[in-house]
Parts: C-alpha cells; structure tokens; sequence
C-alpha cells in the first residue's frame, strides 16, 4: 500500500471517513436518479441543471472566440436598406430601373425570378430562399408564372421554404404545415424535391444549439428535410450520413471584433438590392463573381420579417445565418460531440471519488473548500479545452452538482466533530498537563495524533508515594482520609502543571508523572523542571500539614524518585478506554528510587542521570549506590535539599 495511502487510513477515524464516503455516496446516487428520471421524462423539476450546462455551453462558445465560417457560404439578405423608396432618391430610381420593383413589400416574385436567375448565371452551386410562398402572388397569376418558370429553370439547384408550425386547440397540439402554394411549383415536379423546412427545434431555454435533420409531416405522413440538410446535402453529396443521426449539434462560428468597435459576422453578407444597383453589381458583387461556386443563401438578416432566433452568439440571429452554421458545419462534418449519459455519470462518480478524497486528506479546514474549487476550476479548464479544440461537449454542471454538496456538507461535518474533537482532547489534555501546554498542543491539533503515537523519548520520569497510607487507611475513617487524599492529589498535580509535566496517572495515594512528552525543552530543562517541582511538592506538604492537624487529620509524609531515560510513550490501551501514558525499564527505575526513601530516610531521591543533567541548579549529597529490584547492577542516588540560588 503507497504511503500516503496508508497514512490517510491510520490517521483518521473510522467514523468519519464513513460519513464522508456515506455522503458523497448519497449525493452521486441522487445526481444518477435525477439523470435517469429526466430521460425517462419522467421528471421536469430539473431542468434548471440542463439549463445552466446549456449556459456554460454559450461560455465555452465565447471563450473559444472567432472560428472561420465556410468560405462557400454566402448571404443575400433581405434588410431595410433594400427597401428602395427609403434608400434612393428619385434620380438613382430613374437611372437604375430594376430597383423599381423592390419599392414595396412584398416585392413580386419575378424579383426573385431575376435574383435566382443572377445568381445561377453567376456560377452558385446551390441557392436556397428562406422565405414561404404559401399563397399565390397579391400581383397576379403572371408574378407565380415568372417565379415557377425559375424555378423549374433551376431545378435541383434550388429550395424554397416550407414551415411546420404548433398549433394547440383545445385537448391538446397539432402540427401545421404551410406548403408553397400550387401556383408556383413548376409542372412535373415533386414539391419534395423543391422544399425543405425552415424550422429550428429550440432547447429548453429558447436557444437553437441543434439542427433536426428531418421533420415528420403527419398528413402525407413523410419525412420532410431541414433547409440546412438539403442545400448541404446538394452541395456535396457526402453529407447523406445526416440522415442516420439524431439532432445535430450546431458548430457556430462565432462573431469577430474589429478595432473600430464593429462586429465582423461570420459569413459574407451582401444587401438584396445590390443585385439590382448597376453600381454595386460591378463594385460590390464584382458583376457576380463573389457567388461563383457558392452556396448561397436568401433570406431576412433583420428583424422586420420575426425571423430571429436566439443562439449561442447572440439574442437575435437571423435564421438564414443559423441556416449557413449549419450548412457550414455539414459540409465540413464538424459537429459538436455531445457525450452519452454513461460519461456523464462516470464523471460524475469521478467527481464524486476526488471530493471524498481531498475532504478525507486534507486536513486545512480551509483548504478542504480550496481543494474541490481547484478540481471544479481545473474541470472547467478541461471542458474548455476539450470543445476549442476537440469539439467535445463535456458535462460540466452535474459533476458540480455532486461536488459543491458533498464538499459543503462533508466539510461541515467534520468541522463539527473537529470542534468536538478538539474540545475532548483539550479536556483530557488539560487533566494530564499544563494549561500552557494544552494550548501549545493545540496550536498543533493537525499533527497531535502524530504526536500522541507510541515513540521512544528521552523522558524524565516522577513518582511519589504516601508513606504508609494503607496503615492510615485501615486505622482511621475511610471517608476523611478519601477527602485528604482528594486534596492532597489536587495540589500535587497542579504542581506538576504548573512546572510543565504531564500527569500519567494516579496508583492509588501515587502519582506518576514525567516531562518530555508530549512537548520538551531539552532533556537538562525537563529534568531540572521535575526536581524543582519535587521540591515544591515538598513545600506545599509541609504547609498543609497545620490545615490538616487543625482539622484532626492525620500527618502525611511522602518520597519522591525521579529518573531520566528513554522510555516508549503514547496512547496506549483499547478502543473502549486508552490513555497517553509512558512505559519501560526508565517508569520502572524511577518507581524503583522512590522506594529506596525508606530505606535512606529520606524524601526526594534523583539517579545519578537526573543528577548529570542539573547539578549546576540544585542542592544534592550522594547517598551511595543500591541494587533495585529486576535491575541488574546497582545505580547512584542523590539525596536533593534544594535549588543553588
């Protein structure tokens, strides 16, 4: 197993590392049940999570920036300025005749008899009118007469418009469907052959992402063909793979800044009424040449006809230019790759696993917030990537949607236990050493498991023993000397704290303590930091001995030994009870010397390694060399009578 595997295992607990994992599990199944649910269509409360991917879908688009259009694709649009009465003055009617016939709206069809007829003499490929001529011409039978013999003049190079609209009377919807009229298909052909639908299918937020390849027209009940799908599929008869597929993802070029603050559209755009102008025809249109091999599309560009629709790009694109994107993206079978629903519940889960791990590895409660933001930024970076230059659309919301609960509510929680935690292990920390010590440790928490862990430090170790406390104990009133001994071992470890030891415990009337552990200053400061805590012990005895007597209490007499090794200290015991504690032949030693006070009669004895570490600070006469029990050899006691001013 790696290390820092291993490390993450034995360093947190179990519970926590299960609510974690339960949390993010539960937040994943959610993201998988709502995925499910909604292509099932079964449920529709969701859709504002399709309805922010959709929007990130526009950003990836505005990140990208400017893609060049195909070159092929050319516009004739159908805007204000063509309406002549309000562009030209009387004079440039009179010199440029033609331009009569665009004077009011709707213009005669033999205005687009003579554009088509242009634009075929020209040299186009292919030209297509998204426009309808549901109903026969306000300028009489000769006006559907010139424009079907164009028509038929250009058959197989040209389509013209048929719509499918929703009705929705009562008891539910229908489709509409506006045909061109009779009058202007040419005799011997099939209208199939000559119309195709203008219409776009919109997502759920009104914007047009998708090219529907087909529509069904319920009457003849057929298939009708997309505008964009025939003229492309006319131009270049290797876009038949269209119609094995579903909804198209459109790839729009988007627009360009210029420097002066103008926006560059992405296809050529030529106002109507210049193939009409002599002037523009020559200049502009270079006497046609601009439509030589082009595919060219004529339709309304502004807004005065309602063909407008919302995309990526912008609010109001004029669907003749959402016709040449798709067109554009035919031809060049550049489609956006939308992804299955297995990616986007494997990135989910993916997710999902990151944000377990960071919230169950990093420890920072800040970072653990910082992480998952990185992993979302890092996402977002790849999604962008991954549609600029591969084409690829990857889910990025849903496996936000995962990730921002699960990093919310799995930080929340073990910041909660955290808090707990802490307070517990303050608590036991203080039962066990100094205030000051306590909030040094704490300053740590992150690395105090580490600490708290068995490991062999130089330690030295305290004990102190009422003499004769069981003879007390069996002669006098059992509930009075528990009030003593409660007393006594109140002053006695706050003592210890005070001089910045740790209380390991209490044996009965003993207590044991040691400093070194969990924090040191040096093996000299912690040795000298015990015996001047002897010392005092001493003299807080001596002082409570009048309090006592006063009270009709008995006299208390104690020895203390204290010896410095190396000992194994940390948390030892079971997952029901354990305690930091310190154990080995040092412990053993130091309980050992204190013993020995019976027999020298003395009441503070130190070995000769305590007494190497601070006979430059303290008072101390050698008392000989004794034998301890289940030692070998005999070890050098020093009697201490106080500190060297």
């Amino acid at each position: 197993m790696p290390q820092w595997l291993h490390n993450l295992w034995s360093t947190r607990d179990r519970r926590d590392r299960m609510v974690v994992m339960a949390n993010g599990l539960f937040w994943a199944l959610l993201v998988f049940l709502l995925v499910a649910l909604r292509e099932q269509g079964k449920l529709t409360d969701v859709e504002f999570l399709d309805r922010w991917e959709l929007a990130t879908i526009d950003a990836r688009y505005a990140w990208r920036g400017w893609q060049p259009p195909l070159p092929e694709v050319v516009l004739v649009g159908i805007d204000d300025e063509s309406f002549v009465a309000d562009t030209f003055s009387e004079e440039d009617l009179k010199a440029n005749p033609d331009l009569r016939i665009l004077s009011s709206w709707p213009w005669p069809r033999r205005a687009h008899a003579m554009v088509l007829q242009k634009l075929l003499d020209a040299g186009a490929k292919v030209v297509g009118f998204d426009l309808l001529f549901t109903s026969p011409s306000k300028y009489g039978p000769d006006d559907d007469k010139a424009w079907r013999q164009a028509l038929a003049h250009a058959a197989g190079r040209v389509i013209i418009g048929a719509n499918c609209a929703t009705e929705s009377p009562q008891g539910g919807s229908r489709q509409k469907w506006m045909f061109p009229t009779p009058e202007v298909i040419p005799d011997g052909l099939d209208q199939t052959n000559l119309c195709a639908a203008v219409n776009f299918a919109a997502d759920i937020d009104g914007v047009v992402r998708h090219l529907k390849p087909v529509w069904w027209e319920d009457g003849l009940k057929r298939w009708v063909p997309s505008m964009s799908v025939r003229i492309a599929n006319i131009a270049d008869p290797r876009t038949a793979w269209i119609y094995e597929r579903g909804a198209i993802a459109i790839n729009y070029p988007c627009r360009k800044p210029l420097e002066d603050g103008r926006i560059l559209r992405p296809f050529p755009r030529y106002p109507y009424y210049y193939l009409f102008y002599s002037k523009t025809w020559k200049q502009a249109l270079q006497n046609g040449a601009v439509f030589k091999d082009k595919i060219v599309l004529v339709g309304p560009t502004q807004n005065f006809l309602h063909d407008v629709h919302a995309t990526p790009n912008e609010k109001d694109t004029p669907g003749v230019e959402i016709h040449a994107s798709a067109i554009s993206t035919l031809i060049r079978h550049n489609e956006l790759r939308e992804q299955p629903n297995i990616v986007l519940v494997l990135i989910t889960l993916l997710f999902a696993i990151m944000t377990v791990l960071s919230l169950l590895w990093v420890r920072h409660p800040l970072l653990k917030l910082v992480v998952p933001l990185l992993i979302a930024l890092a996402h977002a970076v790849v999604c962008q990537i991954a549609f600029s230059h591969f084409r690829l659309i990857v889910p990025l919301v849903a496996p936000l949607a995962v990730m921002i609960p699960i990093a919310i509510t799995g930080t929340a929680w073990q910041l909660m236990t955290e808090q707990l935690e802490r307070r517990r292990a303050r608590q036991a920390l203080e039962r066990q050493v100094s205030k000051e010590v306590a909030d040094e440790l704490m300053k740590e928490y992150g690395a105090l498991q580490l600490m708290l862990a068995p490991q062999d430090r130089q330690l030295t170790v305290f004990f102190s023993d009422i003499r004769n406390f069981t003879t007390l104990f069996e002669k006098g009133d059992a509930k009075t000397l528990i009030t003593q001994l409660n007393e006594y071992l109140t002053v006695m470890s706050a003592i210890v704290a005070k001089h910045g030891g740790t209380l390991d415990k209490f044996i009965g009337d003993a207590i044991m303590a040691f400093w070194g552990a969990p924090t040191s200053r040096g093996p000299a400061d912690d040795a000298l930091r015990a015996v001047t805590a002897a010392l005092e012990m001493r003299e807080e005895l001596a002082a409570l001995q009048p309090q006592w007597k006063a009270k009709g209490w008995p006299e208390i007499k104690i020895g203390v030994g204290i010896h410095a090794g190396v000992a194994l200290v940390g948390e030892v015991g079971s997952a029901l009870r354990s305690e930091y504690t310190a154990i080995g032949d040092t412990v053993n030693t130091a309980s050992r010397i204190e013993g020995i006070n019976k027999e020298t009669g003395t009441d503070l004895l130190i070995s000769e390694a305590v007494y190497s570490l601070v006979k430059e600070r303290v008072k101390a006469h050698a008392v000989g060399d004794y034998a301890l029990k289940g030692r070998a050899g005999k070890v050098a006691l020093y009697r201490v009578d106080g500190l060297l001013l």
